[in-house]
């Protein structure tokens, strides 16, 4: 039975472009463990350890659900079966690596943390079939990673004995779902908006004054995404700003600023990841008048970056100022660090993207993202240590020149050959 269901396992998860995308996400978490592993940096692998677990987890739910939107598979024998035990093959290889990595290295408590996010994405997958369109809220998991050093200082020793029975019975509970109904009607609209939006959602907002200005200040770099652009710009912020305060009164420490800098870089890879994906519309994108013939266009598209990515520096300039007029402790070196990391990191992004031709390209800027996450890691990790932040500055201002030649690098690859 086993080797049977082993087959077309290669094709079926790694050449489908979602499926991918999380396993190599996974992937890049891995080869950063390592070479954070001989390089004797272990402040961030937890990060990494659980960002494997999450991305295998997110990988898994996305193939369940590509099941789900399968109209034909309950009529070939043995198919649904087969993605089944390859789902269970993935998670076990991956928990195996995470826990012989936890074992062997000297990280505190770090078998603890790869139960922690084991047991989260598990209860993801099983919401994913509860609710199909819960796959919109993939982006919860990586956002928890950050906190769980602190969720497992705070739990007791003993319920960690109990997280693996808790795995176990949700993966029954899984596959119980999957035997009484594998086709879904909704999740082929769901597997098509993922392949297209990069799997992230926002409340609509309608349409007002508000939201009109600025998706024709974005344009042409929204015109991809849609709105959902403009929703990130305005609800994000507003959403730093309300925990922040929620920080200062209530005197609790949500790492608002290191999730706003996230997301920021996600917000950027999604301009291209969406852009990649609809390249069909680049055409009808072109026609559109305004534009001085193809060098126009990309000219345009380029100046619109520009204004984004001046967005997210002035935003999160704006938020680090809050920030700094609230907590004493907050100085001006952090202020610095958080802003110029914010823009080195989206104008890399965005010029990466300008010269992907692929959602593979894509998905490699991950690691991007990864190694963004671990720098201001590590810089917070400085800090509550009592470290000087003056050589992440300095190494900050000299990123702010490679990402301003990557984004006109990027601008000179976009559209090169053929509108595509």
């Amino acid at each position: 039975m086993m080797p049977k269901a082993l087959r077309g396992m290669l094709r079926f998860w790694l050449f489908d472009v979602g499926s991918a995308s999380f396993l190599g996400t996974g992937l890049l978490a891995l080869v950063m463990m390592l070479v954070l592993a001989f390089s004797g940096k272990y402040d961030a692998m937890p990060i990494m350890l659980g960002m494997m677990q999450v991305s295998t987890c997110a990988a898994i739910a996305w193939q369940l659900n590509r099941l789900s939107a399968t109209e034909w598979a309950s009529l070939v024998p043995g198919y649904a079966e087969s993605i089944q035990w390859q789902a269970l093959i993935v998670g076990i290889i991956a928990t195996m690596i995470s826990l012989t990595a936890a074992i062997l290295l000297p990280l505190e408590a770090a078998v603890q943390q790869v139960l922690l996010a084991s047991l989260a994405g598990v209860a993801f997958i099983y919401f994913c079939r509860r609710h199909i369109k819960g796959f919109y809220f993939s982006f919860a998991l990586f956002l928890l990673l950050p906190f769980t050093p602190e969720m497992t200082a705070f739990l007791p020793s003993l319920s960690f004995y109990l997280v693996p029975l808790a795995v176990v019975g949700l993966i029954y509970l899984i596959r119980a779902d999957l035997r009484a109904e594998v086709w879904h009607l909704e999740a082929r609209s769901v597997y098509l908006n993922g392949l297209e939006m990069g799997w992230f959602w926002l409340p609509n907002l309608g349409s007002n004054s508000l939201m009109n200005r600025l998706d024709r200040w974005l344009h042409p770099v929204n015109f991809f995404v849609g709105p959902m652009l403009s929703m990130m710009l305005v609800l994000l912020p507003a959403l730093a700003l309300l925990l922040g305060l929620v920080n200062y009164f209530v005197g609790i420490e949500l790492p608002v600023l290191f999730i706003m800098g996230q997301f920021s870089a996600v917000a950027c890879t999604l301009v291209h990841w969406s852009r990649v994906q609809r390249w069909r519309a680049t055409e009808t994108l072109y026609i559109l008048p305004g534009f001085d013939g193809k060098q126009g266009l990309i000219d345009a598209f380029a100046s619109a970056q520009y204004r984004l990515l001046g967005y997210f520096t002035g935003t999160m300039a704006l938020l680090a100022t809050c920030t700094l007029i609230l907590k004493p402790d907050f100085t001006l070196l952090i202020w610095s660090h958080l802003v110029l990391s914010t823009f080195c990191v989206c104008a890399f992004l965005l010029g990466l993207g300008c010269a992907a031709r692929s959602a593979m390209h894509i998905s490699l800027s991950m690691l991007v993202v990864i190694c963004h996450a671990i720098w201001l890691s590590t810089a917070l990790v400085a800090l509550r240590e009592g470290r000087d932040l003056t050589t992440y500055v300095t190494l900050d201002i000299g990123l702010v020149a490679f990402s301003l030649l990557t984004l006109w690098w990027g601008k000179r690859k976009l559209w090169r050959e053929a509108l595509a």
